[in-house]
């Protein structure tokens, strides 16, 4: 039996100041949390024992997944482990693995086949497979190059664009297949249980892609990629990746992954809202339960609405994702921006491609555009608070 590793204890940084109270993993997309999509993920594709790896915030996730009810012959685990980096959270958990294993980073958002890729794994009897992404912009995530046999033979983590020119000019007479320097990793893995040993061996080894990948090339080891093909694929470790992904999921055009609510007609929508009448929502949208939208706003197209939200009288919410328990004032304005949970606006509030912090106050009349708000700050219209606001 393969078994299924979700690394789910980074303190998502890039996401700041969105993560300051949540979890990456817990995330939403689509009003449903980023590792709701990883489970599913496994299960779709047979992997029926899986372990959760947490840290940072960890109860909280661990919290969260209690509640869930999954399949009765689905073995969910969540362990709570102090380490320093993603190959060291494995090391860790290494007396619950038996056996091949896939591991996926807990920020990405994918429908790939990963049946495929274990029996391409299988197949191909390397003691790894990395699945690979072709990405418009590489540069951003460590780019691979593989051969005409699928074997990996060079990482370049995160590289500068003169670095991977070097690299292409480098390698342009030979066999390498490098399809133009786009193949990234996309930080789903499988391996055979020997690798437990090796990195239990080098406690050195902390990360996948900046150590353990690097040291088995170096030492011999087969390393196979796979690549994903047509499936969708995106890491959401920044707030325009996040937007980006809540807005792809919510276009319905993604097989397999979709938000959470009953579905109709471009609208995901839970029970016990309110919507009052001249209210206009254009979808696609997700609201949560327990929301209400008052008469004249307009909602959508591309907005999600969180449990608890309210959205005041001739208010406009567009591409935009609000958390839970947000209150939107009379007449405000919000396009391609993220509000964490219960982020409050006074009438008249304008805010267009910023993100605001959890508990944040706003006053009546604010304008606020490319800003990012910490949590529980207060913004007065008429006061420059330069050390609650910062442009991206």
């Amino acid at each position: 039996m393969t078994v299924g590793v979700i690394l789910a204890g980074g303190k998502g940084t890039r996401l700041r100041p969105l993560t300051y109270f949540r979890p990456k993993p817990l995330v939403p997309v689509g009003n449903k949390p980023v590792i709701d999509y990883i489970i599913e993920l496994f299960i779709r594709n047979g992997i029926t024992k899986i372990l959760v790896l947490v840290n940072y915030l960890g109860d909280s996730i661990r919290n969260y997944l209690v509640q869930r009810n999954f399949p009765e012959e689905v073995e969910l685990k969540v362990l709570s482990l102090n380490s320093i980096d993603t190959a060291d959270a494995v090391r860790k958990a290494r007396n619950e693995i038996e056996g091949d294993f896939v591991v996926s980073m807990g920020d990405i958002i994918t429908n790939m086949n990963l049946s495929r890729l274990i029996n391409f794994h299988k197949k191909r009897k390397g003691i790894a497979t990395v699945a690979l992404k072709e990405y418009e912009n590489p540069l951003e995530y460590g780019v691979t190059l593989i051969d005409r046999h699928d074997r990996i033979v060079l990482f370049l983590e995160k590289p500068l664009s003169y670095e991977l020119y070097l690299t292409s000019l480098a390698y342009h007479k030979s066999n390498i297949k490098f399809l133009h320097g786009n193949l990234v990793n996309t930080g789903v893995y499988i391996f055979r249980e020997d690798i437990l040993d090796i990195i239990c061996e080098n406690s050195h080894l902390l990360d996948w892609g900046k150590h353990v990948f690097p040291f088995l090339l170096e030492n011999g080891y087969t390393i196979h990629g796979w690549i994903i093909g047509d499936a969708y694929w995106l890491d959401i470790g920044n707030p325009s990746k996040y937007l980006r992904s809540n807005i792809d999921v919510l276009s319905g055009s993604i097989p397999l992954l979709k938000p959470r609510g009953n579905y109709f007609h471009g609208i995901w929508i839970e029970d016990d809202f309110e919507i009052q009448p001249n209210a206009k929502i254009v979808p696609p949208v997700a609201i949560g339960k327990k929301v209400t939208i008052e008469s004249h706003a307009v909602v959508g197209p591309y907005a999600v609405l969180g449990d608890n939200c309210r959205v005041g009288r001739s208010a406009v919410v567009r591409e935009s994702v609000l958390w839970e328990s947000v209150s939107v004032g009379d007449s405000c304005k919000i396009l391609f921006s993220v509000l964490a949970d219960e982020v409050s606006l006074e009438k008249g509030v304008s805010i267009i491609n910023s993100v605001i912090g959890k508990a944040a106050f706003i006053e009546e009349e604010t304008f606020l555009k490319d800003a990012i708000i910490e949590p529980k700050a207060k913004i007065l219209a008429k006061e420059k608070l330069k050390e609650t606001i910062s442009i991206k």
